[in-house]
């Protein structure tokens, strides 16, 4: 079985892009030509999510190697928006893109036994976002679904958002007086658990972290504490972080990281030049410019290698 990061890297070298597309699919967002007609029940709205992500999926593919359905907005829509995500998924898989799933999932025992088996089982996405903040023995189902069926994960150390700080940045003192945040413990806790899983033949294991783009200085940090932990890097576009910022977090060959962006490619068209140049009619042009723009400023700063 193909590790997780080896076929990431395999399509981050092959498409030379290190973007990934988040798909946030908020109904009242979404161009007219979906919604229109379709306001008036959840399982309608589940139909126009499932029926834009498809034609999303269509003009991303040949841009991006990975996308990352939020499984929230899915679940939004109850059991018509849950069926949607999980197609969503295959036709992503069958569109030859990675899938990260974001549900940030985390939990113990028989409990996370289930969450694997939800999204990593049954869904089959690829790798997932999780939550280890009850404790390591959380990871362990996920864990066997890395080693065994080259699945992945994408542990949550240091977020994106503003109050991030409020538990992650909080000091901690180890058993010898040593100080450090709480995500820097985290952090070595995740590089020690991949170095136990499969490497790919770059050395990457197949434990991820996440790790926001708008604190880049935590960035370059823990890019050091984790030098074979693939990233997955939000905050680009919307929450204000740039290609620079995003600098720290690729290894020396280009790779290592994937970037995410999900209003800014997904919803370029509502705002700013893109609602001007493109506007609802055009949103396809919109996210494949969008896209490009986004692919283009990453390989300025961390050029991914190509097949």
């Amino acid at each position: 079985m193909t590790s997780y990061a080896a076929r990431l890297h395999a399509a981050t070298r092959e498409k030379g892009s290190a973007v990934c597309v988040g798909i946030d699919p908020r109904f009242a967002m979404l161009p007219t030509e979906f919604t229109t007609g379709r306001e008036g029940s959840a399982e309608a709205r589940a139909e126009a999510i499932e029926l834009w992500a498809r034609e999303l999926l269509d003009v991303v593919a040949p841009l991006a190697p990975v996308v990352k359905p939020q499984v929230a907005f899915f679940e939004a829509e109850g059991w018509a928006g849950v069926r949607a995500y999980q197609r969503t998924v295959a036709a992503a898989r069958e569109r030859g893109l990675l899938v990260i799933a974001d549900a940030k999932r985390g939990d113990i025992g028989s409990t996370a036994e289930a969450y694997a088996q939800a999204h990593f089982d049954v869904v089959e996405a690829d790798a997932l976002t999780v939550n280890a903040y009850l404790g390591l023995d959380t990871l362990a189902p996920f864990l066997d679904r890395c080693r065994d069926a080259g699945k992945g994960i994408y542990v949550l150390v240091k977020t994106s958002n503003p109050g991030s700080a409020d538990f992650q940045g909080r000091q901690t003192v180890d058993d010898h007086g040593g100080q450090a945040p709480l995500h820097e413990r985290v952090a070595a806790a995740v590089r020690d658990i991949g170095d136990e899983t499969p490497l790919d033949e770059d050395g990457w294991t197949a434990v991820g972290a996440v790790v926001g783009a708008t604190y880049p200085e935590e960035l370059a940090c823990l890019r050091a504490l984790m030098p074979r932990t693939p990233l997955l890097v939000p905050g680009y576009g919307a929450q204000g972080g740039g290609a620079e910022d995003c600098r720290a977090g690729f290894g020396a060959n280009g790779l290592g990281a994937v970037v995410n962006s999900s209003r800014g490619i997904s919803f370029a068209f509502r705002k700013g030049d893109h609602a001007e140049r493109f506007g609802d009619a055009r949103w396809r042009d919109s996210v494949h410019a969008a896209a490009v723009e986004m692919r283009d400023a990453l390989r300025a700063v961390a050029a991914p290698e190509t097949a």
